[in-house]
């Protein structure tokens, strides 16, 4: 049983609600029951939403566990010193688990052990073979050099295909949920729209009240409680990174995300014209934040589109490099000798660098990650990372040369993963996308006509029709918003910035297709 973070607040909330719902029923039964269910939902947020994030960023921490045990098994290559090791990968680690393993390394200090069997007993309820792992890297130290060689690659083996097990273990346990968001969360609830006659004609007590709770508050929070659970257990092996706000490619954004609103407002106003009156306010919401969305979040999915570039090769350009250091060639001629071989975005970054340290006469890191070098812009911690490994394996020689191929391969490895990861989810995410940018408008439109023409048997009224068409393209665009969140979610982890680009383009086109639809809908009908 999962112990409440905030007690105190939650029940504090809960008091609340309890004095605000009560006197609301009295008023109107619906409103009252809409507080009831928004203050038990915020209760629960508060009492378990610490727990949720903090499975969402162990989940994140945790994709990074291979990468930290290559930096171990790199130092290990150069130098079987288990605690140096473990002080470089925590010095060139990123995130929470190499500020672990940080903290491990800081505490053994002037103690036998180095740290990161510790550090790997801390995390071992959660990927197991992390602590495999540094069992192995212990062994290595003391083994013989051919020994050791096949131990540290038993290392790097072990970590990853712990990473692929628990990849594999999330898909299983998410996938009837992703599925019961589809089915209950979208083709049902929107489906019902079409029975609201057959349900005044059978005399059910149906109220555009119990219609707007169902939908304008019941389903969404139903459906959010899902999404969260199923992100917060996604594992990433290739975490997205943080483009900072001062990056030039993000100088216009503010502007254009203005003007984009702004030209959203004007054109719903003329729009309303030809569709139906109950159409402005859906205009009103799904183009201009639609667009806001678009244009605030696109140049950083940019950023983000040329820094997966570059990762794409990176791979060869270790590979390349190692063989090349291997027959003892100076760095400077394996850096040319990648820009030559390789095309594309990673090709480019290895040519200029190599230009660079033609020209500037500056070593390895300068000539990737100094002033306006090709790789100082690009928000890439893998690639960064890569560079610090080519500067580390060029002062050990031929033997850092073969670490170099090993990361490569490990690389590969990860690579693999994370598009096995991704084609298990693949129709998944693209019917989540479909469904928000088209499918769930049109059949709500659909049915929002079907519902507001049909009338019910012995003169049972339907519901009044503009009222209904505005609760159901409420939940039209709410689900715009949702479902490209768990798409992108499934796809590649939790981005902010692929959500806000993705749900900028489903609620401008939810908001398009939901009205049109229904005004042809209804002159077929």
């Amino acid at each position: 049983m999962i112990e409440p973070a905030n007690p105190r607040r939650a029940l504090a909330t809960l008091a609340a609600t309890a004095a605000v719902a009560l006197p609301a029923t009295y008023w109107n039964p619906y409103a009252g029951t809409a507080v009831a269910c928004l203050g038990v939902t915020t209760a629960a947020a508060l009492a378990y939403g610490p727990h949720v994030r903090s499975v969402a960023e162990r989940s994140r921490a945790l994709g990074a566990a291979p990468d930290v045990v290559c930096l171990v098994v790199l130092s290990l290559r150069l130098d079987p010193a288990l605690e140096r090791a473990t002080d470089f990968a925590a010095e060139h680690g990123n995130g929470r688990l190499a500020a672990s393993l940080a903290a491990h390394a800081r505490g053994s200090r002037g103690t036998p052990g180095a740290g990161f069997a510790s550090f790997a007993a801390t995390w071992d309820d959660h990927l197991p073979s992390l602590r495999r792992a540094a069992a192995l890297a212990d062994a290595a130290v003391d083994a013989p050099a051919g020994e050791r060689e096949r131990l540290l690659d038993r290392t790097l083996a072990v970590v990853v295909e712990g990473a692929r097990e628990r990849a594999s273990e999330y898909g299983d346990a998410v996938h009837g949920p992703t599925m019961g968001v589809y089915a209950f969360g979208v083709v049902l609830p929107l489906a019902l729209v079409g029975v609201v006659p057959a349900a005044a004609s059978a005399g059910l007590p149906l109220t555009l009240g119990a219609v707007a709770l169902a939908y304008g508050v019941v389903l969404p929070l139903a459906v959010l409680a899902v999404v969260c659970w199923i992100l917060a257990r996604r594992p990433v092996a290739f975490p997205p990174a943080a483009v900072p706000a001062d990056h030039p490619e993000l100088d216009d954004r503010a502007r254009n995300a203005a003007l984009a609103a702004g030209c959203g407002v004007v054109a719903a106003l003329a729009a309303s014209r030809l569709l139906p009156s109950w159409a402005l306010p859906v205009l009103l919401v799904g183009w201009p934040v639609g667009g806001a969305l678009v244009y605030w979040y696109r140049p950083a999915c940019e950023v983000r589109e040329d820094a997966r570039n570059v990762e794409a090769g990176l791979a060869d350009a270790l590979s390349v490099l190692g063989h090349q250091l291997r027959h003892g060639r100076a760095v400077e001629a394996a850096v040319t000798d990648a820009g030559d071989t390789l095309d594309g975005p990673t090709g480019a970054v290895f040519d200029e660098a190599a230009r660079r340290m033609r020209r500037l006469r500056v070593g390895v890191e300068e000539a990737f990650l100094g002033e306006r070098g090709p790789l100082a812009r690009t928000r890439s911690q893998r690639a960064r990372a890569a560079v610090s490994l080519v500067v580390h394996a060029a002062d050990a020689g031929p033997a850092g040369g073969r670490v170099l191929v090993d990361v490569a391969d490990l690389f590969d490895d990860l690579r693999d993963l994370d598009r096995e990861v991704r084609r298990e989810f693949a129709s998944t995410t693209r019917t989540l996308q479909h469904t928000a940018l088209v499918y769930a408008p049109l059949v709500a439109g659909v049915t929002v006509s079907l519902a507001g023409r049909v009338s019910g048997l012995d003169g049972a009224s339907a519901l009044p029709a503009d009222p209904l068409a505005l609760v159901v393209g409420a939940y039209v665009l709410w689900l715009a918003a949702v479902l490209p969140a768990l798409a992108v979610g499934l796809d590649r982890g939790l981005d902010r910035a692929l959500v806000g680009y993705h749900a900028g383009l489903a609620l401008a086109a939810a908001a398009t297709v939901y009205p049109v639809t229904a005004l042809a809908a209804g002159r077929v009908l």
